[in-house]
């Protein structure tokens, strides 16, 4: 008998036994900006018409990297709908096939005029003009969409090329459950660099305990430049053993220290983007079972489910204090679990949480810069956003991983200082700069102290 796939909204990994929190991250740059889309993809070079549309045919294979992933010339006019541009196009059934591959569907959409904010049976989706972020839990099969998005974008937008791409996740808690090509790092690594060109892979933290893991290209142009004194300040880390000594770890991908650029952003004088381009990530297990219980299952006697639910999550938690000026899509599951997408500006935010003691897990992601929404107080903004995210979990541990855009208002000091205090309570066990092309990344690994 034949396994009929859930129905819509519901959730595909909950049917398996304990769940699996931590996520797949997959980001797909097609331009550093909406206001750049047409130079980098070439979009005023050619007019046609809505029937002479190429994409891949099914048999074709889909295992050229992004230089050579473009189709024959014979182009349509590009037709917004509704104001939208670029991916914002993409017809909402065409997003609806693309998940199915994930296995994963759509609870509800919110939308401004910057991004589409997709809340997921099993995580989220956001969609931007220039660009597409998905993050999906539990056994879902994230990377086997990715042929399917680049044919997307090529049918709908005319999009050519990519322009940068990043990959990411925490270490699985159950790796056995996974699916190909979701089995190991290595086949995901092995399987991204079939579509695209000039891929680095880190594993990031300590091996034999909780680690991350990253893949990212370096930009597809020479867009970025960077001029200006390297960082020759010291960071605190750990060796294996935990203990702590003063190091200088600044480890590129090019091999060359990448200094601060003198431009507002790294992408030039003109990406139209409010910056620096930020992305926090908090990710925390075994978080405790009290506030769990408080907070993160349903009770018929105190809300309904779903998006009323999730509404009553957020003022009861104090999750809707984390950005009170946002747009809030929130979702209570029953019996037990909660996501939920803000909007703020161009900017958006999305926390995940998977209750269960035996595998309690909870995630928090933003590209809010941190400068805008948590300055002020004693602490550095990226500390007191992360003291602000940890008050309302109480997790035994958690890891945070804050990238940064290269940009003349934040000069490397900024970052090698970042998270150089611990959330009262927990002692840090990893920390880490990387330097990329264009971006910094903070990582930091921290347990509670014994009481």
């Amino acid at each position: 008998m034949v396994d009929l796939p859930p129905a819509q909204g519901d959730n595909y990994s909950a049917q398996q036994g304990c769940f699996e929190g931590p996520e797949k991250l997959l980001e797909i740059w097609f331009s550093p900006s909406p206001q750049l889309l047409a130079d980098h993809q070439d979009l005023d070079e050619y007019h046609s018409t809505d029937d002479d549309v190429s994409s891949y045919n099914d048999d074709e294979d889909k295992s050229a990297s992004v230089a050579r992933f473009s189709p024959p010339r014979g182009h349509r006019q590009h037709h917004p709908q509704a104001n939208n541009t670029g991916l914002r196009v993409v017809p909402r059934a065409v997003w609806d096939d693309v998940l199915a591959l994930v296995k994963c569907t759509v609870l509800n959409v919110i939308s401004n005029k910057h991004v589409d904010a997709y809340l997921l049976s099993e995580s989220s989706m956001f969609v931007y003009p220039h660009k597409l972020i998905l993050k999906t839990c539990g056994t879902t099969t994230l990377l086997l969409a990715v042929p399917r998005i680049l044919e997307v974008a090529q049918k709908y937008c005319d999009f050519e090329k990519v322009w940068r791409i990043f990959y990411s996740r925490k270490a699985f808690m159950f790796p056995e459950r996974q699916l190909g090509p979701h089995r190991s790092w290595d086949d995901e690594v092995n399987f991204l660099n079939k579509y695209f060109d000039n891929g680095s892979a880190y594993t990031i933290g300590k091996v034999a305990s909780d680690h991350w893991y990253l893949y990212l290209t370096k930009p597809a142009d020479d867009v970025l430049h960077h001029d200006g004194p390297a960082v020759t300040e010291n960071d605190n880390i750990s060796d294996d053993d935990g203990t702590a000594r003063d190091v200088a770890c600044t480890i590129m991908s090019s091999g060359q220290s990448t200094p601060v650029t003198e431009n507002p952003s790294p992408f030039g004088n003109h990406a139209g983007q409010s910056y620096p381009d930020q992305t926090v990530e908090i990710l925390m297990t075994h978080l405790n079972p009290e506030v769990m219980t408080k907070g993160f299952y349903h009770d018929p006697s105190q809300t309904e489910s779903g998006t009323t639910g999730g509404a009553w999550v957020d003022k009861t938690t104090g999750i809707g204090a984390l950005y009170p000026n946002a747009q809030i899509d929130s979702f209570l599951f029953e019996p037990c679990g909660y996501s939920s997408n803000g909007l703020q500006g161009d900017r958006y935010f999305t926390i995940h949480v998977t209750p269960e003691p035996e595998c309690s897990y909870a995630s928090f992601e933003s590209n809010i810069p941190v400068e805008e929404s948590h300055a002020g107080g004693k602490r550095s903004p990226i500390e007191t956003l992360v003291s602000q995210v940890i008050r309302i979990f109480d997790p035994a541990s958690f890891t945070v991983t804050f990238f940064s855009s290269h940009h003349k208002e934040h000069s490397r000091s900024h970052m090698v200082h970042a998270m150089g205090s611990m959330p009262v309570g927990y002692k840090r066990t990893d920390r880490i700069l990387y330097e990329f092309d264009g971006y910094d990344l903070v990582y930091g690994h921290y347990v509670k102290t014994l009481k």
